[in-house]
């Protein structure tokens, strides 16, 4: 079920999205399409990105997932349009405003990658528009540079998996399931009946691997030692923006205009290039 999948989402938006895919999960398929047609609900289309002079806009909102995997926006879609746009010698500089409650590990650390890889090529600027949380923050870590807007808000860092035990509700439905597999591994967690202690271990290390990942990212993105990463971004709470600015987590406030106006400058470009530079090398010398 999704509730075992790796997460990094803020945990409101994880709970609505898990309740509501519970929920939808029960119905017959003709009743789940007539819900959805009811509550007017659509997919959200990602916003094509928009070119400003010689800066380029990408939006990044919604639920992030990998393709194959209900979600706004697509991990590889991020990535291949950072690529894009790093490729692209007419333009000088990226922003990157993002809506997102984060989403799923899975293809975060590759979106991740492209990210942080472009801004050796140009200006990558992030910009919490109004919120960044979670696999959101882990991409707008990678960039040359991070602002949220005044009333924004980020944060939101590490990983979330669980298990749902369904034998209690089937029990009172008259419901017995039966799993046949070829080992037991194959089957370990499954939702059919309380989770074991080996099956809770495995999920605890797969949880902690990838917040080891989570936090390996922002050190490299931001210029600091790993061990100095929960101090400064926090291991779960969210910051305001001018919290976030005090704790050293964002570069700056500011609309997402006054960022894409401030960055439309060649000299405002190659400052922030001198300055990741010398982020670098003093990250290097750590």
């Amino acid at each position: 079920m999704a509730s075992s999948a790796l997460w990094a989402m803020h945990p409101t938006f994880l709970d609505a999205a898990l309740k509501r895919g519970s929920v939808e999960a029960l119905l017959p398929d003709a009743l789940r399409s007539l819900a959805t047609a009811m509550s007017g609900q659509q997919a959200a289309k990602p916003s094509d990105p928009v070119r400003e002079g010689a800066t380029i806009i990408i939006p990044i909102a919604g639920m992030l997932a990998p393709r194959g995997l209900g979600g706004s926006m697509y991990y590889d879609v991020i990535a291949d349009r950072v690529r894009e746009a790093a490729a692209d010698p007419k333009i000088g500089a990226i922003v990157l405003p993002i809506r997102s409650p984060g989403g799923y590990v899975w293809g975060c650390s590759e979106a991740g990658d492209a990210i942080f890889e472009a801004r050796s090529a140009k200006p990558v600027v992030a910009v919490a528009d109004p919120y960044c949380f979670s696999a959101a923050y882990w991409l707008a870590t990678q960039a040359s540079a991070f602002f949220a807007t005044p009333s924004g808000e980020v944060g939101s860092v590490g990983v979330r998996s669980g298990h749902t035990d369904m034998s209690g509700f089937e029990e009172k439905i008259g419901m017995k399931t039966t799993l046949i597999a070829s080992s037991p591994d194959k089957i370990a967690g499954h939702s059919h009946a309380p989770l074991d202690d080996e099956a809770r271990a495995e999920i605890q290390a797969g949880v902690d691997e990838s917040n080891a990942a989570f936090a390996a990212a922002i050190a490299r993105g931001r210029g600091m030692k790993p061990a100095d990463v929960a101090g400064v971004h926090g291991t779960g709470k969210t910051f305001s923006a001018p919290r976030a600015l005090a704790n050293g987590a964002i570069d700056g406030i500011g609309t997402l205009r006054d960022v894409v106006s401030q960055y439309s400058s060649s000299r405002a470009r190659l400052s922030l290039m001198r300055r990741q530079a010398a982020v670098a090398e003093m990250a290097s010398a750590i």
